[in-house]
């Protein structure tokens, strides 16, 4: 991550809240409570319109499933189920690698119906019901929310290259799902777990890949797979550490480059494997090259940077000044591109 998010205040939080009360204090108590079949009576007063006013199909039915399933389950498995509630939605901590995630290949050791249901509840929450009357009266609308954490920032905090929409757009770019909720249960709605990003990084690169385990398969057979640590979108973590890019020239600088002319690595202290990380998952080294070899590159190197210097700007100030402004208009990265061309010998 190139700069973080800042939390905002938000009634679309609360969300989470609804979540956790049908999970924790009902569905994963179905045993202990005398109803046989699942009704909106079970939860709190204040929630059951939630359920009752949009499609049954959307959240009733897969609540009603996942109820009956856990009539039947033994006590070590609910706990297992509960835990992964909590631990599931401490997307800091899991980052950071502290803590252990529950995946739906975990739940399908349990019951595969109970993990197919749960992923059509969640995904129903995100995708249809949040975007009904009943919701957004409540929580507030996603597109709302979205523009009140993007507001009018238009670089991508991921890449720091691409844009995203703004506040004042009819539209919105994506909502990745950080840890993504087809790997993770319990997250869709978590507000921690969701991340303005450019369509280059989310549609293009990321998709579903996992963020916290490289997966690497043969023959579409899992063969190893690996705890990783990664950048918490919305860490308050102060300074929050810098991430400097380094370009290094195999020839000599021309309007002919491609990426296989240019290295580019990526550092930061202490943060090395959230680096590996954050490239892995959105191809971070392979856009930076690309930008570099681009035309428009090109022509920012001869119609500014030359034409200043020849006006008498030395090399030193000129990249000086990028660095008053290094997280704007890609300045991070022309001062990599132009310090890699200049130590070319």
């Amino acid at each position: 991550m190139i700069k973080p998010y800042k939390h905002i205040n938000s009634k679309f939080h609360k969300i989470q809240s609804f979540v956790n009360h049908l999970f924790l204090d009902v569905i994963f108590r179905a045993p202990y409570i005398p109803q046989a079949v699942f009704d909106t009576s079970l939860v709190l007063p204040k929630y059951q319109p939630l359920i009752e006013g949009v499609n049954d199909e959307y959240l009733l039915n897969p609540i009603t499933e996942c109820f009956a399933i856990c009539k039947t389950l033994s006590k070590s498995h609910l706990k297992i189920l509960k835990r992964g509630i909590h631990q599931n939605n401490e997307i800091r901590l899991l980052c950071n690698g502290d803590l252990t995630p529950l995946e739906y290949v975990d739940i399908d050791l349990i019951s595969e119906d109970l993990s197919k249901q749960i992923k059509i509840f969640f995904d129903k929450l995100y995708d249809k019901a949040v975007n009904r009357e009943v919701f957004y009266n409540k929580y507030g609308k996603i597109e709302d929310y979205y523009k009140s954490l993007v507001s009018k920032s238009r670089t991508c905090r991921c890449c720091g290259i691409n844009k995203v929409l703004i506040k004042f757009h009819s539209k919105r770019s994506a909502l990745d799902h950080y840890l993504p909720r087809n790997h993770f249960p319990f997250t869709s709605i978590n507000t921690n777990n969701l991340l303005p990003i450019c369509d280059v990084c989310n549609s293009k690169y990321k998709l579903a890949e996992n963020t916290i385990f490289e997966i690497i398969k043969q023959n579409n057979r899992i063969v190893s797979k690996t705890r990783k640590q990664a950048f918490f979108p919305f860490s308050k973590i102060t300074p929050y550490p810098r991430i400097d890019v380094e370009i290094t020239l195999n020839k000599a600088f021309s309007d002919d480059m491609e990426p296989s002319d240019m290295n580019v690595d990526l550092v930061s202290t202490g943060y090395e494997e959230r680096i590996e990380t954050w490239n892995r998952l959105f191809g971070i080294k392979e856009n930076y090259l690309a930008e570099c070899c681009s035309e428009e590159m090109y022509m920012y190197y001869e119609e500014q940077y030359v034409a200043d210097l020849n006006f008498g700007k030395t090399h030193d100030e000129y990249i000086e000044a990028l660095e008053r402004n290094r997280l704007g208009d890609m300045n991070f990265l022309k001062s990599a591109f132009l310090n890699g061309i200049n130590n070319y010998v």
